[in-house]
């Protein structure tokens, strides 16, 4: 075998040239893969220094996965004598691993080994794919999880719409469709961006001042609470009536007008449009929209550049996700879109789209603008008095069904006190108003607290012989079924550290002895009224918006704590997954809104069927829904399935597109986890995924049907 050594001095010369200028990993080696020389870049990448290097085989440097590859590159090089290209991992000093490609070349019994360095190459396309999958999550997510609530919405609206108002009701509906219609308009302007769902956009007539005023009513609220006031000029010359795509256009300015929020923390934003020469029968108009005020804090997220230079003109790669997608939707109306930074707060974004003139329109409308009252857009961007009160109005409309139901029954409160006579002296004061329940210590108040109906309130001693204050309140914020009870100390002490301390263990107020009853009234008065609230909130966050029954957020809060009752009784839980049958091919035979009446069918059914108290029915997403039976084996849970199996089937909802039945039917799928099972270290932990698993066998297996998950 020969070596690198045994060429003339001046082939050396060369080589070591060579070698010296490379930036690649360049090696000799021989047909075993041991290295004879080396360049400079192995220690400058790797960190090998030369005499290191020359006692190793090249098969050490790369990554166990990739030896098997070498050594086969490396014997069919040596046997069949020809160039061959390879990639690899090659392992630095430190551990670390740079990613290259090989090229190897016999030359009279010495291999000639050179690795270009790809690694930035590879971060750069996993970069590129893992920020695609995300584009595609997000594309997804609108597409189907937002779309829907939105149609639900937009249908809400039309319904009230129906109904007898007052104007000022009307014109805050008003202002709900137009922010409904300006999200769908948010959504659709990202999806654009996706070039799987990019279709033609369409032209048609539309009224330019209208289409221009709806795109910027939704965000006015928003620029007041940022003391931001908003100027619209229209050029009298741009024609009440147009050919082209309102939608589109609407969506360029929306987001155009929402970043320019984002660049200020009060100040003014001006919109302009201008046409061309509008005696063409196709047109430019040119939009510009301006900042000035006072920017954000330095640092801030807010900048849509990503440039320091103030006077910079601003490139694709300097905007932000929203200025990139203003981009595009202009371009998909054959426009074009610039953007520039005069200074810390001075922003102009311009743009031009072409329209098309509707001569058959406008001869009906000459000179004639916009006759339309906007209904929350003024001058200096104020909320009209009477707004406000309609507004309020509504809110209070919202609120009546809810508040019935609560004043049917008197409030309880309960008084915990070891002194009879500050009791009696509360009770006296308060049953006017109020249901009054009285404990004496505090084993007693943890009892009451735990009776239904629970007490709205609980107006608690610090100081008890049995149980303090602070130990009665830890107590009750521990059982779940007591931990939103509001409760106010009653206490000598009125020092700051025990009113800290108090608060911290689960109390909303204080009240001092002896006691001021005005006062006590109104704090009493005042606390109930904020537990009022938060449960409209929370029934509000927890229900299903189309179908009144509890959302997926309200499953899952209520499986894990079902999950610690299974774990410290040591019984049974169960969960079964449904699924209505071939419900997309539903929705296009009859419709979406024939759709939502299916859903809404089904869930009604599911919640009768389900006759215990602590049984749960959620709507899960889409047309999937799921059930929670704590306390219920797995013959149980499955005799469960087959009833709402058997109930929804009994609907005879027709569905004329289902392979199975000509009417709606339901896969359900069943499973249940039991603390003593020794098959599993947490048998509740997969629950769900063993549910889900058991539902895709009953849809496997033909569908209208009830499949068990047994392990």
């Amino acid at each position: 075998m020969k070596d690198f050594f045994s060429l003339n001095e001046q082939s050396r010369q060369h080589l070591n040239v060579f070698f010296a200028i490379s930036m690649d990993f360049l090696c000799i080696t021989d047909e075993r893969g041991g290295i004879l020389k080396s360049n400079q870049t192995w220690e400058t990448k790797l960190g090998y220094l030369t005499p290191e290097l020359l006692n190793k085989n090249l098969i050490d440097l790369v990554h166990p996965n990739d030896v098997a590859n070498l050594i086969l590159a490396l014997k069919k090089l040596s046997m069949e004598k020809e160039s061959l290209t390879l990639a690899s991992r090659l392992r630095a000093n430190d551990g670390t691993y740079q990613f290259v490609t090989w090229q190897f070349q016999w030359v009279d019994e010495l291999i000639y080994s050179c690795a270009k360095d790809l690694t930035e190459l590879y971060h750069a396309n996993k970069k590129a794919e893992s920020a695609e999958f995300s584009k595609n999550q997000l594309i997804s997510l609108l597409s189907n999880e937002i779309h829907e609530p939105l149609e639900s919405l937009s249908l809400f609206i039309q319904l009230i719409g129906k109904t007898q108002s007052s104007s000022d009701q009307n014109i805050c509906l008003e202002n709900i469709r137009l922010s409904t219609e300006f999200l769908e308009n948010l959504i659709n302007g990202i999806l654009v961006t996706d070039k799987s769902n990019q279709t033609g956009h369409d032209v048609l007539a539309f009224n330019f001042h209208n289409t221009v005023e709806d795109a910027i009513i939704p965000l006015i609220v928003s620029a007041k609470r940022h003391n931001i006031s908003l100027d619209l000029a229209i050029h009298p010359k741009i024609p009440a009536t147009v050919l082209g795509d309102s939608q589109r256009l609407k969506q360029i300015i929306s987001f155009l007008v929402l970043n320019a929020i984002k660049c200020l923390e009060r100040g003014k934003i001006s919109i302009e449009a201008t046409p061309e020469n509008t005696d063409k029968a196709v047109f430019k108009i040119y939009f510009t929209v301006k900042t000035s005020g006072i920017a954000p804090l330095k640092g801030g997220t807010d900048n849509p550049f990503s440039i320091n230079d103030s006077n910079s003109r601003a490139n694709e790669s300097t905007l932000d996700f929203g200025l990139e997608l203003v981009k595009i939707l202009v371009e998909t109306m054959n426009g074009k879109f610039s953007a520039n930074q005069d200074s810390a707060s001075g922003y102009e974004f311009s743009f031009y789209v072409l329209l098309l003139r509707d001569d058959a329109q406008n001869s009906k409308n000459v000179n004639r603008l916009s006759e339309r009252v906007l209904p929350m857009y003024n001058k200096n961007i104020r909320l009209k008095a009477e707004e406000l009160l309609a507004i309020e109005q509504i809110r209070n409309d919202q609120a009546k069904s809810y508040d019935k139901a609560i004043t049917e029954r008197r409030q309880r409160i309960l008084v915990v006190d070891d002194a009879p006579e500050n009791t009696q002296l509360l009770a006296q004061a308060l049953i006017e108003n109020y249901e009054i329940v009285v404990a004496n210590s505090g084993k007693d108040a943890l009892g009451i607290a735990q009776q239904v109906p629970a007490p709205d309130i609980i107006l608690l001693d610090l100081s008890m012989p049995d149980m303090s204050g602070y130990e009665v309140c830890k107590q009750i914020q521990l059982e779940e079924n007591t931990m939103d009870i509001p409760i106010i100390f009653l206490t000598t002490l009125s020092d700051t550290e025990n009113e800290a301390y108090g608060l911290q263990s689960g109390a909303v107020d204080f009240i001092s002895k002896p006691f001021d009853l005005p006062r006590v009234e109104e704090k009493i008065k005042n606390h109930l009224a904020l537990k009022h609230y938060r449960e409209i909130l929370s029934i509000a966050a927890d229900t299903d918006a189309l179908t009144q029954i509890p959302n997926r957020r309200r499953f899952e809060e209520m499986l894990a704590i079902e999950i610690r009752k299974a774990r410290r009784n040591n019984t049974p839980l169960s969960v079964i997954r449904i699924d209505i049958d071939y419900f997309k091919p539903y929705n296009d035979s009859y419709g979406h809104l024939a759709g939502d009446d299916c859903l809404r069918e089904v869930a009604n059914s599911l919640k009768k069927t389900l006759k215990r108290a602590g049984d749960l029915v959620a709507r899960w997403e889409g047309e999937e829904f799921t059930c929670l039976l704590p306390d219920t084996n797995l013959k149980g849970a499955a005799h469960v399935a087959e009833n709402i199996r058997k109930a929804v089937l009994n609907l005879r909802i027709p569905h004329q597109s289902s392979p199975v039945e000509k009417v709606v039917t339901l896969s359900l799928g069943v499973a249940t986890g039991i603390r003593s099972d020794e098959s599993s270290a947490d048998p509740f932990g997969d629950l769900l995924k063993q549910a889900q698993a058991a539902l895709i066998n009953a849809k496997g297996t033909g569908r209208n049907r009830v499949f068990v998950y047994r392990k």
